[in-house]
């Protein structure tokens, strides 16, 4: 357990220091200006309106949750790394580089080798979803210092939404680590990532519109994860279910993990 937990931290810090990483936060960073200029230019252009003030900001974050959801199978290339570790029933021989610039080997069964990824993605996950909340907090502050300290009220409720999107966003998190484990090539998992999380959802919602009628497509959208993303950010509508959006949630990561698993441990040799 001890190797497994240094694996695992060294993983993260290769993680953090990545090229991919420093990209994700400059990203997240330009996110979090654009929201902000472009309240102010509202402002510029309709006068102080409702939808210009700095908890309207935090209002239209919490609209946004997809993005980071969709930004899984990033954080999952970060923690997985650059090259597929191919499973062995025996047990799979990693290197930890130690601080005398020697390696400690560790021998991880495949199993302990998906979990450790899921852990250190879960653990990025988490990181980058801190640095987001500072940089909205910090940048939103900054331009709409004429208004005031934000209120712990509007935080409070920016916050309650992003907890109940954390069962959600660990769906996306085993979607990505699932795909990365069952095909070796990148783009691959990219693709099948893009279509259980995009092209899917997308077709029932489309084919659950009235013009079609199918009914069957309606019932089945309930169940799906961008739909649980488009409830979170409204308390009062009667088809938003706190149970219902934290079980999907768990449920389809936990779905993913076993699957994934299973994937990785059919190619060992």
């Amino acid at each position: 357990m001890n190797k497994m937990i240094k694996f695992i931290a060294n993983d993260f810090r290769e993680a953090m220091s990545s090229r991919l990483a420093k990209i994700y936060f400059f990203a997240t960073l330009a996110l979090v200006l654009i929201a902000n200029i472009a309240v102010i230019c509202f402002r510029f252009i309709y006068g102080s309106n409702e939808g210009t003030f700095y908890y309207n900001v935090f209002e239209y974050a919490s609209w946004c949750f997809l993005i980071p959801y969709y930004s899984c199978i990033l954080i999952g290339i970060m923690a997985f790394g650059p090259d597929y570790i191919w499973p062995k029933s025996q047990g799979i021989k990693l290197g930890v580089p130690k601080r005398n610039g020697t390696d400690d080997v560790v021998v991880l069964k495949p199993w302990q080798l998906y979990i450790a990824k899921l852990i250190t993605a879960i653990l990025l996950a988490a990181v980058f979803l801190v640095v987001a909340f500072v940089l909205l907090y910090a940048v939103t502050s900054v331009f709409h210092f004429n208004e005031g300290f934000i209120i712990w009220g509007v935080v409070k409720s920016f916050l309650q939404k992003a907890a109940l999107s954390l069962p959600l966003w660990f769906a996306g998190i085993s979607f990505a680590i699932m795909f990365l484990f069952m095909f070796e090539k990148k783009w691959k998992a990219v693709l099948g990532f893009a279509i259980v999380t995009v092209v899917i959802p997308q077709i029932i919602r489309i084919f659950s519109l009235d013009q079609f009628k199918f009914e069957g497509f309606r019932m089945i959208r309930r169940y799906t994860i961008t739909q649980s993303f488009g409830l979170v950010p409204y308390p009062s509508y009667p088809e938003r279910s706190v149970p219902l959006i934290v079980t999907l949630g768990l449920v389809y990561g936990v779905i993913a993990i076993i699957i994934g698993m299973c994937a990785y441990y059919r190619k060992s040799r």
